[in-house]
């Protein structure tokens, strides 16, 4: 069995851990919070998404978010980008990592983006193309490569036959979501390792939600089979708009305390984690009183 002596470890509480908010957090709390997370030791820290306001209000600031970043030295921010005019608001942002997303499965690609996952794949090979030649990296992020909300479980196969287009559009790293938190740890374990030996040149990263309370177990699975990274959420917030029954993300103190039960570092202080997990809380609570006082 692999134990890997580090793990790194992304945080995804600004974007996805905030999307489905019924709130809207001010930019100023966003960029404290970030100061935060860079003070817990988080080096990558995924803090937006480029999306029309229309459908995720809780992202519509993202262009002055994106241009008011405190900028420290090794560490990398993180956006996703949907579409041609997603990639050009995060061109004029100091963002350094666009990640382009679509789905294993066709039926909630078709719910999240409005087509299907090769018309995605089609529009995201220009999207690659025009990022790298600005200089910025690119992650390609491949959501339900598990299990959909509709259509079940995903056959590795389809997974691997999108991962390899995405390299060959020249993706720098890739990233599995388990979007509803149903993947079971062998599943994980599987396509984490097959697609590990299937493209080892290429880091693969690892979205899971805690759903059915698999989280750890998927973490530990995916690590053994050579995975890079991992996202956490503060507090375990999190969901997507268009995933029934996708609540929340694996939390951030709980992945990180059972990594170091097991002598796996991540570079995290456990102790700023876990007032993290309360400030964060608290900020939703104090913002949603806020917002009722203003409508009432």
């Amino acid at each position: 069995m692999i134990f890997p002596k580090k793990i790194k470890i992304r945080d995804v509480t600004l974007r996805d851990g905030m999307q489905n908010e019924p709130v809207f957090v001010e930019t100023e709390h966003k960029i404290n919070k970030i100061k935060d997370l860079i003070d817990a030791g988080f080096d990558r820290v995924e803090v937006t998404s480029f999306v029309h306001p229309k459908w995720v209000p809780a992202m519509r600031d993202a262009d002055l978010l994106g241009q008011n970043l405190p900028m420290v030295p090794g560490v990398e921010y993180e956006a996703l980008v949907p579409n041609q005019r997603g990639l050009d608001r995060f061109l004029k942002s100091k963002i350094g990592n666009a990640v382009f997303f679509l789905s294993a499965s066709t039926k909630h690609n078709e719910a999240n983006l409005n087509k299907c996952t090769d018309e995605s794949l089609k529009k995201i090979k220009s999207l690659v193309e025009k990022t790298k030649i600005e200089g910025r990296r690119v992650i390609g992020a491949i959501s339900t490569a598990f299990v959909c909300p509709f259509s079940g479980h995903v056959p590795y196969s389809e997974v691997e036959r999108i991962a390899g287009d995405l390299v060959t559009f020249g993706v720098d790293e890739l990233g599995l979501g388990d979007t509803i938190g149903k993947a079971a740890p062998r599943q994980v374990y599987e396509y984490c390792s097959r697609l590990a030996e299937k493209f080892p040149d290429i880091p693969i990263g690892l979205h899971l939600h805690d759903t059915y309370g698999f989280g750890l177990a998927n973490v530990m699975a995916g690590i053994q089979a050579g995975v890079h990274l991992v996202d956490v959420a503060q507090a375990g917030l999190g969901g997507c708009p268009y995933a029934p029954g996708a609540p929340g993300n694996v939390q951030a103190s709980r992945v990180v305390e059972f990594l170091e039960l097991q002598n796996i570092k991540t570079g995290l202080n456990l102790e700023r984690l876990k007032q993290l997990d309360r400030s964060f809380s608290q900020l939703l609570r104090d913002t949603e009183a806020l917002t009722k006082t203003l409508q009432g």
